[in-house]
């Protein structure tokens, strides 16, 4: 039997450990998702002090300080981000991940189904955002039901703007930012679909064995 040189034992160890996969790669890496966790804080107790005081001065002045309105927005903004960043985080986590691929791979349902669920959850955030204006519509009481500021919010949220309800003169700049909100989001949106599709493509190339033209 030949005798294995000592240092060709060291180098094939330490080949092992180079190779040898990091706990952090095991494990599913949503980091970003945690990270995004303080801002939304931030962002939250921000608004609840922001309408709070919002809505003492609307009692007292029947209007709200432009400046108090460009506020709103900016935290709207910020809550709307965050929720997105949060649904485009798990996507991106899942979509890297060999086991989907190899699920979804060899079924053209199965990826079809996989983009049924990314559209659900991107409408889900969406939705998550059409209430939160609308909570903040409520919070104002600038419509007389929880489903009037739902309306209003949906309507606004998309661009469709039927006209047939509006917020009162001194707010009307809430309407303005979240327009402004649902076209950022739309395109958003519209994105993260894309990719997801592309994805899909790219693995039924695979599975087919072609190549795409350049």
């Amino acid at each position: 039997m030949t005798p294995v040189p000592g240092r060709f034992l060291r180098l094939r160890s330490l080949g092992r450990l180079r190779h040898r996969p990091c706990r952090h790669q095991r494990r599913p890496r949503l980091i970003a998702a945690g990270v995004l966790v303080p801002p939304i804080a931030v962002a939250v107790l921000g608004a609840g002090s922001a309408v709070a005081g919002s809505e003492a001065g609307a009692r007292a002045t029947g209007c709200m300080p432009m400046a108090a309105q460009g506020g709103l927005v900016v935290l709207m903004l910020i809550l709307s981000c965050a929720v997105h960043a949060l649904v485009t985080t798990v996507q991106a986590e899942l979509s890297g991940r060999a086991w989907i691929e190899r699920w979804c791979g060899p079924s053209s349902a199965r990826r079809f189904l996989l983009i049924i669920a990314v559209a659900l959850l991107t409408g889900l955030a969406l939705l998550v955002e059409i209430l939160l204006w609308a909570g903040l519509y409520q919070a104002l009481g600038l419509f007389s039901s929880l489903e009037d500021c739902l309306y209003f919010s949906g309507i606004t949220f998309t661009t469709v703007g039927y006209g047939d309800m509006t917020l009162p003169a001194c707010f009307r700049l809430l309407s303005v930012g979240e327009a402004l909100n649902g076209v950022l989001m739309a395109g958003w949106s519209t994105a993260q679909l894309i990719t997801v599709v592309q994805r899909m493509m790219e693995l039924r190339i695979q599975r087919e064995g072609r190549h795409p033209q350049r």
